[in-house]
């Protein structure tokens, strides 16, 4: 599966698949074998790469990792491909000012609504969480604003381009 790690605003792409017990992680058409093995649940793991062995602690904030390997800090933001899709899709342009339809960047259901008419948002809280291809995506604010009107409900389908939530 391919991942698309941020770090220090330069963007990895990663192909990663299981062989047996390890992962094969393809880096700019190179393969590495790695072996992670968790030491200590949830944030502790032993790693070995290329011959080396490292200690990582993983602090997950969402789809952030803070990584220490070895006493140096990585500050990592991880996402699939839908994730990066989703995301790119959201991060177009939107108007500063006025009203903005939030629409549905594919078709699929509606999971929950996180918002409701007069509520204030800030850009990048969550609006809806849509299910489509077995996975769920957080639509989120583009902007700050404030909820006009939502225009969906739990439970329903959508088409890709349908209005969600209407910000002003």
């Amino acid at each position: 599966m391919k991942y698309y790690v941020e770090i220090n605003d330069e963007t990895i792409e990663l192909d990663i698949t299981e062989r047996g017990d390890k992962l094969a992680i393809s880096i700019g058409g190179r393969e590495l074998l790695v072996d992670v093995r968790e030491i200590n649940a949830p944030s502790l793991y032993s790693m070995l790469m290329d011959n080396q062995s490292y200690e990582l602690f993983i602090d997950a904030q969402g789809d952030s990792y803070n990584v220490l390997v070895n006493d140096e800090l990585f500050r990592l933001k991880v996402q699939d491909e839908w994730a990066r899709r989703l995301s790119n899709i959201q991060s177009r342009a939107h108007p500063a000012e006025g009203e903005l339809q939030v629409k549905a960047p594919m078709p699929g259901a509606v999971v929950a609504v996180e918002v409701t008419p007069g509520e204030t948002v800030k850009r990048g809280k969550g609006l809806v969480i849509l299910s489509a291809m077995k996975m769920e995506n957080a639509i989120k604010a583009p902007r700050d604003g404030t909820v006009k009107s939502v225009e969906v409900t739990a439970g329903q389908t959508v088409q890709q381009g349908q209005t969600l939530v209407v910000l002003e």
